[in-house]
């Protein structure tokens, strides 16, 4: 009996050790992350792609929904969200520091921003995810919803060794026109978000 108890163990073991699946890309990856929210469930299926203009869509619907304005894209902040997206795929890690700060970024690219905030994620499949991460987020649904932004750029790179597979930058912004007098060393306000 005991020999029979034993073997029937085993064999039970054996079967629950076949059948358990392995973890997702994200499941395994959970514990590099300080919250849920950024770990998109599912894992990785492939590279993603973006188009600026529905991103801006999405976001001015949002945004317009808690009665701020809209945005539209700029091809600066495009220009310099893709840099920041293909640093972060390369290097195989999410950080605002890549390529240099936020603000000495945003002035090689040419951007002379009066309001600029960035925000990044690494594992979403598609856009809709991208957003929904960040709105779940306290520090990225407040560059969302950053008062006096008009203008977005938006890019995601493709990294296929990596445990995150798709990385995304999205930076928001408004153009210093001159207009707003914030003082001759006031440089840009910047918010970069939580990551």
């Amino acid at each position: 009996m005991k020999s029979t108890l034993r073997g029937a163990l085993l064999a039970a073991v054996a079967g629950m050790l076949l059948v358990a699946a392995p973890p997702t890309p994200s499941e395994a990856v959970f514990g590099l992350f300080k919250k849920k929210e950024q770990v998109i469930p599912g894992g990785q299926t492939g590279p993603a792609t973006v188009s600026s203009a529905e991103a801006a869509a999405r976001i001015s619907e949002y945004r317009r929904s808690r009665g701020l304005s809209t945005v539209v894209v700029d091809g600066s902040l495009t220009a310099i969200a893709l840099s920041q997206a293909q640093a972060m795929a390369r290097a195989n890690k999410m950080s605002h520091s890549l390529g240099g700060s936020f603000p000495s970024r945003l002035s090689r690219g040419g951007y002379d921003a009066l309001i600029a905030a960035e925000n990044l994620a690494a594992g979403p499949r598609n856009l809709e995810e991208a957003i929904s991460s960040w709105q779940k987020s306290k520090g990225h649904n407040a560059n969302l919803l950053k008062s006096g932004v008009t203008q977005i750029g938006i890019a995601v790179a493709y990294a296929p060794n990596s445990r995150y597979g798709n990385f995304w930058a999205l930076v928001l912004g408004a153009p210093d026109t001159g207009q707003t007098m914030q003082g001759p060393d006031a440089g840009p306000a910047v918010a970069a978000g939580a990551q």
